[in-house]
């Protein structure tokens, strides 16, 4: 039992090194990535719920610098994420109106103070307020925290902005539930959330 719960502590610290190189590669953020890589985190690392990579996070934020460097250690760009698209698909998409940022996609409360250098990269919204927002088939249900300008954006815009952030397209979404049981319909809806609510995402 003891060696099973060490192997389980292993990966753990494995996939938290790779979700820190995820989290780098998105703010472009070179001698981080270089850094994480030398501490063995896997240059393809794929996050579990999205599948997103660093490869696909530095062509997402279109840093190329790091992109080549991803390259040329051993990324693989022919992986998918899970929505089967590839970083080089990535990189040809639109700006989002919203550009969301990485640490709150996904969240890791438990890497804030190893990642205090990365966290004073982040952008903050305008008029935002900070919301925890998860997938309602997710069976694991881990919430994402992101930054959203609840005040000034409209109900579309706020709908395209979760679904980017939880790697999903937009027409998908059937509802958004406040928790535990409040449908989120419009602007007006909008505008009633404060920091700190926890959001579930129907598709």
């Amino acid at each position: 039992m003891a060696e099973h719960e060490q192997a389980d502590q292993v990966s753990l610290s494995s996939y938290e090194l790779g979700e820190q190189l995820n989290q780098a590669a998105s703010l472009g953020l070179l001698e981080d990535v270089m850094d994480l890589l030398d501490r063995g985190a896997g240059v393809n690392h794929a996050n579990k719920v999205n599948g997103m990579t660093p490869l696909h996070w530095a062509m997402l934020r279109h840093h190329t610098q790091v992109a080549k460097f991803l390259l040329s250690v051993g990324a693989d760009p022919s992986l998918p994420r899970k929505d089967g698209l590839k970083p080089d698909e990535l990189g040809e998409q639109q700006t989002l109106v919203f550009t969301p940022n990485y640490l709150t996609y996904p969240n890791f409360p438990h890497l804030a103070k190893s990642n205090e250098h990365i966290v004073s990269s982040k952008q903050n919204i305008e008029n935002g307020v900070l919301l925890k927002v998860r997938l309602a088939s997710d069976v694991e249900g881990d919430f994402y925290e992101i930054e959203a300008p609840v005040e000034t954006c409209d109900f579309n815009s706020f709908r395209s902005l979760l679904a980017s952030e939880l790697s999903i397209d937009s027409g998908q979404i059937k509802k958004i539930r406040k928790l535990p049981n409040i449908i989120v319909r419009n602007e007006a809806d909008l505008k009633r959330l404060t920091t700190g609510t926890e959001l579930e995402v129907v598709v």
